[in-house]
């Protein structure tokens, strides 16, 4: 699908959303088409789900969970029903198939937070108090999304052991990355056993794994005044909480004030909610899982821009988390 070909869609979906006339806007095109929509006096985000990435099941479960914490106080972007009461419209894709459409409100006067660039080159003017206040806002998060629990219909993608380093993981296998040596498969796939034991040791019960948002970037994160509001639910799943906090800080591993932000991120947290030393223990296994999930994306998507950069610049980075992941391994007790 093309930009016309999107825009065609998306002014068809407005129009069952009440929308008629407005001003249409191409915000990006990654895994979803999204779009700016202004109309009244009012703008609303557009997302065009990419056929086959979502089913309207786990759609309707995302959104679910937005109402439920927009409800509870919690910023998050505000869904929009369509004219006949529904949180997501199917419109003619023209060859035979259809796209998801679903609607929300613009989060007005506001801007991310950080940039994976500017993380990831050293030049991110974040400061650990920044880190601080999102640590806290992953476990306000977390509570909130622990005290709701499964709610009816869930239907969400797990970022579980098989998810994250099992031969089925959710974004892919990493070692098929092509521009891996064959030293470099050998060395990620030792720290991937490893992983995988230490995943299992480390359990699901509660106090460690749960509803997440999983993409939980300062690229995700809007500041508006003095709030934090959280955007981008589209990767929104089960797993561990510490998963949640080593996304938050993957990109800024080249920084030279990573150590700073790490402690920040975990105080942060332990504000709203515990963390215990033996979760602790294994932040460097479950930031070398989240490095791992983008090399796996970046394998299934061979020749895109965002690929080539991930094989260039993220890969060393991975490779190292997995030297160090094995060379200071500790049990689990």
């Amino acid at each position: 699908m093309d930009e016309q070909a999107a825009r065609r869609i998306a002014r068809a979906a407005l129009v069952r959303y009440g929308l008629d006339e407005v001003d249409l806007h191409f915000v990006k095109f990654r895994e979803n088409w999204v779009f700016r929509a202004e109309c009244g006096g009012e703008s609303f985000a557009l997302r065009l789900h990419r056929p086959g990435l979502h089913s309207v099941v786990e759609i309707q479960s995302e959104l679910s969970y937005l109402e439920a914490l927009q409800q509870r106080g919690f910023p998050v972007p505000e869904p929009v029903q369509t004219r006949d009461g529904q949180l997501i419209c199917a419109i003619d894709a023209g060859d035979g198939g259809t796209v998801l459409v679903d609607v929300l409100r613009w989060v007005e006067g506001a801007a991310p937070l950080g940039d994976a660039g500017a993380a990831f080159d050293g030049t991110s003017p974040l400061t650990p108090q920044d880190f601080h206040r999102v640590g806290a806002l992953a476990g306000t998060l977390h509570n909130h999304l622990a005290e709701l629990g499964r709610l009816p219909g869930f239907s969400r993608a797990a970022w579980d052991g098989e998810g994250l380093v099992g031969e089925r993981a959710l974004w892919g296998d990493p070692l098929a990355l092509p521009v891996l040596s064959a030293a470099d498969r050998e060395l990620l796939a030792g720290a991937i056993a490893r992983l995988a034991t230490d995943l299992t040791a480390l359990g699901d019960g509660p106090d460690v794994y749960g509803v997440i948002h999983a993409d939980l970037t300062p690229e995700n994160i809007l500041v508006r005044g003095d709030e934090l509001v959280l955007i981008d639910f589209d990767d929104f799943g089960e797993g561990w909480h510490l998963f949640e906090l080593a996304t938050i800080l993957f990109f800024y591993r080249p920084h030279p004030r990573f150590p700073d932000f790490v402690d920040a991120v975990i105080a942060g947290y332990r504000t709203q909610r515990p963390l215990d030393d033996r979760q602790v223990r294994l932040w460097p296994g479950m930031l070398l899982a989240r490095g791992l999930t983008y090399l796996g994306w970046a394998a299934e998507r061979p020749g895109e821009e965002t690929s080539v950069w991930l094989g260039e610049h993220v890969v060393p980075v991975v490779l190292n988390l997995a030297r160090d992941y094995l060379s200071e391994h500790r049990e689990l007790v």
